[in-house]
């Protein structure tokens, strides 16, 4: 079918070619041999007046019309992706959907773990690909190629829609044979400690806590980075560090392992998580059933475990009514 006299067939080769900028990547991706590929090529060179893809050295770059024509064409292929998965209903527990959902492994391990229990009874063939969020988040985001995104309000995508999941607060985890420590932690054996910190994201995000931490009077000594939040308890065994972590993920990590939880004695604003899709997909029935499998989960955590911070006191009444109240950083 052609339109303004172009082969709508070719759109699929011309986002291929300008997402992997090769003709074997290109082929490969589409399941065409390269020959093939190449005369798609030659046909849309033919059509835009413009070659498109220009050798610099043994690499292919994008000539400026095709750098501007990667978005516009990506969001066309998804509209009609929507459009073709449209149907009158959606019947989950049929479905064969393979769903790619970008975290970070706090996410995956507080929250998705949740999510997907619960989709293996309401939606028992339906498929998960749970990744780690890294640089090509917001790429793949506007790509399509995730389908959502749960992340901190700065890591958002700007151009999508998005909605609030959960809160959470902070807490402290020390190794359990610490004897540094009591039941309580004050503000300067905080911030004379050495800390296990975390950056996310391929390392280029750090922590909401560090983000705020940064901006008080006092600084604390991250004597280890770790690139997920998963890898800390091994960095805390053993040793007197203390790692600042969201408070249901310190809790689920001291059930497991011998660590301990004390209140941070430092006051940190309480976070959201939220999810993003892409505009294009807001009606895709799936997504939105997913969409509120996710919401529904979310409204069905319980509260994080938090006994309270030095500005708390003992008691956290916020938190056991599952609404963490946010504080002023010193």
């Amino acid at each position: 079918m052609r339109f303004n006299k172009l082969d709508l067939n070719q759109l699929v080769v011309l986002d291929a070619l300008l997402s992997t900028r090769s003709v074997g990547k290109a082929a490969e991706q589409l399941f065409l041999s390269q020959p093939a590929t190449s005369c798609s090529l030659a046909r849309l060179r033919e059509y835009f007046g413009d070659e498109l893809l220009m050798p610099v050295g043994k690499t292919q770059v994008l000539t400026p019309l095709a750098a501007e024509l990667i978005k516009p064409v990506r969001d066309v292929l998804l509209q009609i992706q929507t459009i073709t998965r449209s149907r009158p209903s959606f019947d989950p527990t049929t479905s064969t959907r393979r769903f790619t959902i970008e975290s970070s492994d706090y996410v995956i391990s507080v929250f998705l773990s949740a999510v997907v229990r619960r989709a293996a009874e309401l939606a028992p063939l339906m498929e998960f690909d749970l990744r780690a969020i890294s640089p090509q988040t917001p790429e793949h985001l506007e790509s399509g190629e995730a389908e959502l995104l749960i992340a901190p309000e700065f890591a958002k995508v700007p151009g999508h829609p998005s909605e609030p999941l959960f809160e959470d607060t902070f807490s402290c985890l020390v190794c359990a044979g610490n004897p540094a420590y009591g039941d309580a932690m004050t503000q300067d054996q905080y911030f004379d400690a050495t800390h296990v910190g975390v950056e996310w994201g391929g390392g280029r995000r750090v922590t909401f806590d560090a983000r705020l931490i940064s901006t008080g009077k006092r600084a604390r000594r991250q004597s280890v980075i770790a690139p997920s939040f998963t890898l800390i308890p091994e960095l805390l065994s053993g040793t007197a560090r203390i790692a600042t972590l969201p408070s249901r993920l310190a809790y689920q990590m001291a059930a497991r392992l011998p660590l301990r939880v004390i209140a941070c004695p430092v006051a940190i604003p309480a976070f959201a998580e939220h999810l993003q899709w892409h505009k294009y997909q807001e009606r895709d029935p799936a997504i939105a059933w997913l969409r509120s499998l996710l919401t529904e989960t979310a409204a069905g955590l319980k509260a994080p475990t938090d006994r309270g911070s030095a500005a708390d006191g003992a008691t956290n009444k916020t938190a056991r009514a599952g609404k963490p109240r946010s504080r002023a950083i010193d």
